[in-house]
């Protein structure tokens, strides 16, 4: 005998999702967009002003002697003054 190659019954290994729930009022709130905008607004402020802070206290901005060791060179001839390294 011929049966159908569908069955109707569930296998035993059929996984099912639980069904999606909608989103919070609150997140679709107006409330909520101004809320995310001033935490994102003030963490990028906020992070531009430890990097100035950084700059301002610890930053060394001094050029390093090396230039007065190895002086640049273009075809032989110095491009600045050599002056003697002590």
């Amino acid at each position: 005998m011929a049966t159908s190659a569908k069955s109707t019954e569930p296998l035993s290994d059929d996984v099912r999702l639980p069904k999606e729930q909608p989103p919070s009022a609150f997140f679709e709130s107006q409330t909520f967009r101004l809320l995310s905008l001033f935490i994102y607004v003030g963490g990028i402020s906020g992070l531009g002003m430890v990097l100035a802070f950084y700059y301002l206290i610890f930053f060394d901005s001094r050029m390093p002697d090396i230039h007065l060791k190895f002086p640049v060179s273009i075809g032989g001839h110095p491009v600045q003054k050599v002056h003697e390294y002590q």
